[in-house]
């Protein structure tokens, strides 16, 4: 196929057009330097600039309709007649132009006799400003005319025209005395052959603001022009004013306003009649006034301005239009620009298309064959700048600059879709090994290599093969031994920059024995780096020499050396996520470790609840009816499962550890039945001094000495009976506590001071009573008041707490009354102490919840602190019902109580057997205790059969008849 003739660009457009381009390539270079600078603005920056470029559209749209209209109107046979007939012939069209553009006031002709020809709108706007004029009622233009007579004589007249353009009539206006040769628009264009421009101003009939445009004719002997207001420009401005207090202004070089957000302009009437434009210094709004200091030249751009004390960002932009540069200001309240950044975005579509539109029509006439592709590209950017990297057609062009161009921008789209779509497939790879086999795919695909393979760094700095691939096949791995041959092109690379090198068959085979090639290769070695410039590791690709050249080997070079950035850091990343994990996970288990040795009563719980768990879940997630049939878990799921089932119990950690392991009723740190058998002492000291005092004062020895045996016998089988109570091994029925309450009024004598030597918190309480005087008779059991410690504020619940805790929560941390924990009915915990060891689920749900655990991890502090809620919501802490637990909760709940009934570690029970276990499991089921299908799934799928094969000892296993456990409808 025979390739299209190329010529330069310059010699393809000419002189005019290459004015043209450059006056559009350097207009579309300002608006993408304005765009990539709002980038690192602020949003209220881009949305001023992007306002301040739309009222430039605006301004320039209505300078260039009108210097149409001039230019067209100098042309037509108005500017040659010389009769007002003559000139009345062209109302069509001059009524036609003032329909087509509402921003014309008047258009008009002056010509070199001082003849006058004006044709002006006439609507609800206008008709105040001409009450002087009796126009009929239908009048929709009107003529001013001052034309020769068939005397010769210039004389004045007024014509009315309908919306139609009929005439209505015409009236003679003597006074009507008004040489055009005299206006500044007239003697401006009589010297230029291009056309003039009056600077905006007021116009004396209508009141408006506008501008005028003048243009001599061809022959000189008139000049045709047309009056502009600016009226449009305010109403641009009022749609485009973000909020009520945005100020926005458009004023000339002298600070008089020409258009404004606010409303319309109030034109300003001197005494003499004269009407002027506003000053934006003199505006009553503090806003305006304070703007207007900050227009001129030296001030253009984004500035702050402080008006009554509140910060406010104003802009100022010089708008270079024929006649003198307008400026447009802009300031808002810095407190309402977060308002306004969303919309802020769309701006820079409409400033880019308001630059063009005007080079679009002068371009086009000098090239509509270049326009084309030209377009194509520009609309192939927009769709890069939207990060639309869609394959397009090949643009074409006979201009050889435009042509490769297209061939740039398609080589740019490509490869930065090639960076996007690796940049993708590497974020979306959540497991490492199958992330380094896509980063090999990838590259090697990006530079039509054959294979590869990845290296990575050691933490000692040397290299192990990680993934190796040749013609789509993965390479066997040889060894995972690190590379120790400085020769290794992987060693190579990593010593320095990109290796790029020939290998014969024979060098490839001495590195990879298992790459089957009969032709040598270009190697490339490419060091990945990660953020901290550290060697991450080597990516080594093998292609065909001959590819690389038609390629262009530095080209892909290049590329490749690009990509490896993103590949390092892909590789750093996951390595620092699966090195997190594994940190998590030890931290997890050492918690859980510690919690475990912490106290022989809980030996063994935390390691062996995850590993149960985890099978009870996996037997869910395996079942294929039932009510588990659907139930999945993702490999997220997975972890939190496995943090909550390790943690489910670290709120132990801040459990007293001589609460866990009270074996007796008057156990703290140590057991208070030691002071107890002490006074029994001193009791029995006391009833002896008494009776040898007595027998000394002359009783009878032999009475005196049965008696005290006997009293000595007494004291000691009430010893024995307190003794017996500490055990906490027997029911304490009412008769039990009444003889301790018997007991305790037995007295004895305390001759020292109980209240020195203590610590601050004893001697704290001790001082809630009045010391008593020595000697002092005391009960030999008591409640005393130091022995009732307050609960601390932090350890009470509002019915509102955040946790949503709904236990009952006793009035005191502890009581150690000797009466009061010596009468506990059962066991040897009182109240105070069994909620502070049911306290751990509390804490283990606010500490979970202190914990800034990733997103997908949060459920697990539900999960961990669900454990010892029940199914018909009598459990704790939250008293959560079945239906408002997660099934996840609900399997380490089954799995928490399976663990502790079978324990055989624990020093305060013997070893369960099987059956006993699985019978109580099945009286919680009955009792609404545990979820019914889950401890189904933990029968049928033999669990519990697993479970005891790795943990029980062999006299805990004995024969199982599942029939016993099963519900009547499950059995069946």
């Amino acid at each position: 196929m025979v390739s299209r003739l190329k010529i330069p660009l310059y010699v393809y457009f000419g002189s005019l057009f290459l004015v043209v381009l450059i006056i559009g390539v350097g207009a579309i270079i300002l608006v993408e330097y304005r765009q990539t600078k709002a980038i690192a603005l602020t949003d209220a920056s881009t949305l001023f600039q992007h306002i301040g470029e739309e009222t430039r559209g605006a301004v320039e749209v209505i300078y260039d309709r009108a210097m149409l209209t001039t230019d067209l109107l100098a042309s037509t046979q108005l500017v040659d007649a010389e009769t007002l007939d003559d000139r009345v012939k062209s109302m069509p069209f001059v009524l036609a132009t003032l329909r087509a553009d509402p921003s014309l006031s008047a258009v008009y002709v002056g010509y070199a006799t001082g003849e006058f020809f004006l044709v002006r709108r006439v609507d609800a706007e206008h008709a105040e400003a001409l009450t002087h004029i009796p126009a009929p009622p239908a009048t929709a233009f009107l003529v001013q005319s001052r034309a020769r007579n068939a005397a010769g004589a210039v004389e004045g007249s007024v014509l009315f025209f309908s919306g139609g353009g009929w005439p209505l009539g015409q009236l003679p206006a003597p006074d009507y005395d008004f040489d055009p040769r005299t206006r500044p628009w007239y003697q401006a264009a009589e010297g230029h052959r291009d056309i003039q421009t009056v600077a905006p101003y007021v116009f004396y009939t209508t009141h408006e603001v506008g501008a005028t445009f003048a243009r001599r004719s061809g022959d000189g002997k008139a000049v045709a022009a047309v009056d502009v207001t600016l009226d449009a420009l305010g109403e641009a401005l009022r749609r485009v004013r973000p909020s009520k207090t945005a100020e926005i202004t458009v004023v000339n070089g002298a600070g008089e306003i020409l258009a404004d957000a606010a409303g319309p302009l109030a034109v300003k009437i001197d005494p003499n009649g004269t009407a002027r434009l506003p000053r934006a210094a003199d505006a009553d709004r503090p806003a305006l006034a304070a703007l207007a200091g900050a227009i001129h030249d030296d001030t253009l751009g984004n500035h702050t301005l402080s008006i009554a004390d509140r910060p406010w960002r104003s802009y100022v932009s010089r708008f270079d239009l024929p006649g003198e540069p307008l400026y447009f200001a802009m300031a808002m309240p810095q407190a309402e620009l977060l308002l306004q950044t969303r919309r802020a975005r769309n701006f820079g579509l409409a400033v880019g298309l308001a630059i063009l539109i005007p080079l679009i029509p002068l371009t086009i006439l000098v090239s509509q064959l270049a326009a084309r592709p030209l377009r194509a590209l520009t609309r192939d950017a927009e769709a890069i700048k939207r990060l639309d990297f869609g394959r397009t057609k090949a643009r074409r062009s006979s201009v050889a600059e435009i042509d490769q161009l297209a061939d740039a921008m398609a080589a740019m789209r490509a490869t930065i879709r090639q960076f996007i779509e690796i940049g993708t497939a590497l974020a979306g790879e959540r497991r490492f090994d199958r992330l380094l086999e896509r980063i090999l795919a990838e590259t090697a695909r990006v530079a039509a290599a054959r294979g590869g393979a990845v290296y990575l760094a050691e933490p000692d700095g040397r290299l192990t093969r990680a993934v190796a691939a040749f013609d789509e096949q993965p390479l066997a791995q040889p060894d995972l031994h690190p590379i120790a041959d400085a020769e290794h092109p992987a060693m190579r690379g990593a010593a320095g920059r990109s290796l790029k090198l020939t290998m014969t068959p024979a060098e490839l085979a001495r590195w990879h024995p298992d790459l089957a090639c009969d032709a040598p290769l270009l190697v490339l070695a490419i060091p990945l780096r990660d953020r901290r410039d550290g060697l991450a590791g080597v990516l080594v690709l093998f292609q065909e020499p001959s590819s690389f050249a038609e390629a262009a080997e530095d080209d892909v070079l290049a590329l490749v050396e690009a990509v490896s950035g993103n590949v390092a850091v892909a590789i750093e990343t996951r390595r620092l996520n699966e090195e997190q994990k594994q940190l998590l996970g030890a931290v997890i288990e050492l918690v859980a470790s510690a919690i475990d040795a912490k106290s022989p009563y809980t030996a063994q719980h935390c390691q062996r609840v995850p590993q149960l768990a985890a099978m009870i879940t996996k037997a869910a997630v395996e079942a294929r009816d039932g009510p588990f049939a659907d139930f999945a878990l993702t490999e997220t799921q997975w972890e939190e499962l496995h943090l909550a089932a390790w943690l489910h119990d670290c709120g132990k950690i801040l459990t007293p550890e001589y609460v866990v392991d009270k074996a007796t009723k008057l156990e703290t740190i140590y057991d208070r039945l030691h002071e107890i058998r002490t006074r029994f002492e001193v009791v029995k000291r006391e009833a002896e001094v008494a009776c040898w005092r007595a027998i000394a004062d002359g009783a009878d020895r032999t009475e005196r000495l049965a008696a005290l045996a006997e009293t000595w016998a007494t004291l000691d089988e009430e010893f024995a009976f307190i003794a017996a109570c500490n055990n906490g091994g027997e029911g304490m029925g009412p008769e039990r506590i009444a003889r301790i309450r018997r007991i305790a009024e037995r007295r004895w004598t305390r001759t020292l001071d109980d209240r020195i030597g203590l610590s601050f918190d004893e001697s704290a309480r001790k001082d809630r009573v009045p010391p008593p005087t020595l000697p002092v008779e005391e009960p030999l059991l008591a409640d005393r008041p130091d022995h009732l410690i307050e609960r601390p504020e932090r350890d009470r619940f509002q019915l509102d707490n955040p946790w949503g805790i709904r236990m009952a929560v006793p009035e005191r941390l502890y009581d150690r009354g000797e009466i009061y924990n010596l009468s506990i009915e059962r066991g040897t915990l009182t109240a105070e102490e069994r909620f502070k060891i049911n306290q751990h689920v509390i804490d283990t749900i606010r500490m979970l919840s202190s914990l800034p655990l990733p997103r997908h991890l949060r459920n697990a502090v539900e999960i961990a602190g669900g454990h010892h809620e029940r199914i018909d919501g009598t459990g704790y802490p939250r008293r959560l019902t079945g239906d408002r637990m997660s099934l996840l909760a609900r399997i380490l709940a089954v799995a928490d109580v399976f663990e502790a009934l079978t324990a055989g570690d624990r020093p305060y029970k013997r070893r369960m057997r099987l059956s006993e276990a699985l019978a109580i499991l099945a009286r919680m089921r009955d009792d609404g205790h545990i979820d019914r299908d889950v401890f189904e799934l933990f029968l049928s799928a033999g669990i519990y059969r697993d479970y005891a094969e790795r943990f029980l000892v062999p006299e805990q296993v004995d024969e199982i008849e599942l029939g016993r456990y099963r519900e009547p409808r499950a059995a069946a």
